[in-house]
């Protein structure tokens, strides 16, 4: 982790990554992914820095979310993208497993599924033979069990979620995407979901796995969340990069808080639907949600 000091940030866009069909170009993509990659550390190129962030991991934990369906998923345009990189950089396919709760909602948004033959694997907590682990975790006022997917199978974790507005939490994000890595998140959702995204993201499970993050905000979701909404959703062409995820978070709350502005709607704020969260993971030492204290690279592909 030392490729990079303190909260830092990097946005990557670009204004031709959408396809006028609202696709997404697989080739700018695939540019954007290691320019982001590279402005993580001054030092390093991409694959010296994700070396160093992932050091000799034996096996890599891609989190998706799928839960939002082909609108507003994380994009397997992204996720073949990084699984590629990585190869590049030294970590064979065979060590990458992409994942979520359920196989049949990575089916619903493109990803194949698949736990043998090539690589990347892709697959469910669900999945026939994984499941959930039987040790009871509980930290704060959350308690349940852990997806094996997390706890059994990946060394380290690589967070791939996609920025949406959501309806009680206020935003999801990084630190929201872990309610699909526990076996009974519909108990915590009470209080915008405070403290229990924070008190999830802060089990040592969670915590010692997750080295990365790289959010998909190539098309944002920023009001009606956290189902697709097509009137409520802005093509913004962005990919977000970092190690911490309360300051990757806390950048796509201002994005949408943007796009809510831009449309005339009322703050999520104003709205009672403040992620307050993101100051208690603050609190917890988890990252910084103060953002002076973020420092933010921009980059245009």
């Amino acid at each position: 982790m030392g490729a990079n000091s303190g909260s830092l940030a990097v946005k990557v866009r670009s204004g031709a990554v959408v396809n006028p069909d609202g696709g997404f170009d697989q080739d700018i993509i695939a540019e954007m992914v290691e320019a982001g990659l590279s402005a993580l550390s001054p030092e390093l190129d991409a694959i010296a820095l994700v070396r160093n962030v992932l050091g000799n991991a034996g096996s890599i934990g891609i989190k998706v979310n799928t839960i939002g369906g082909p609108g507003m998923s994380t994009r397997v345009e992204l996720v073949n993208a990084l699984t590629a990189f990585l190869k590049s950089a030294g970590y064979p396919v065979k060590k990458q497993i992409i994942w979520d709760r359920h196989d049949e909602e990575l089916a619903d948004v493109g990803f194949g599924v698949r736990s043998r033959g090539d690589g990347p694997y892709c697959f469910g907590t669900d999945h026939v033979g994984v499941g959930y682990s039987q040790d009871l975790v509980s930290n704060g006022q959350i308690g349940g069990l852990l997806s094996r997917i997390l706890v059994d199978y990946s060394e380290v974790i690589i967070n791939v979620p996609v920025l949406k507005d959501h309806g009680v939490a206020g935003i999801t994000g990084a630190l929201k995407n872990h309610y699909g890595s526990i076996h009974n998140p519909n108990k915590y959702h009470g209080g915008n979901c405070n403290p229990y995204i924070a008190d999830l993201n802060a089990l040592e499970q969670i915590k010692s796995r997750q080295c990365l993050i790289v959010m998909d905000a190539l098309k944002v979701q920023f009001h009606g969340g956290p189902a697709y909404q097509k009137r409520w959703a802005a093509d913004c062409g962005m990919l977000l990069f970092g190690t911490d995820p309360v300051a990757i978070d806390t950048i796509g709350y201002e994005i949408i808080e943007g796009l809510r502005s831009r449309a005339g709607l009322e703050s999520i704020k104003g709205s009672r639907r403040e992620p307050i969260y993101l100051n208690t993971a603050a609190v917890y030492g988890l990252g910084t949600n103060d953002t002076k204290g973020i420092k933010i690279k921009e980059v245009t592909i």
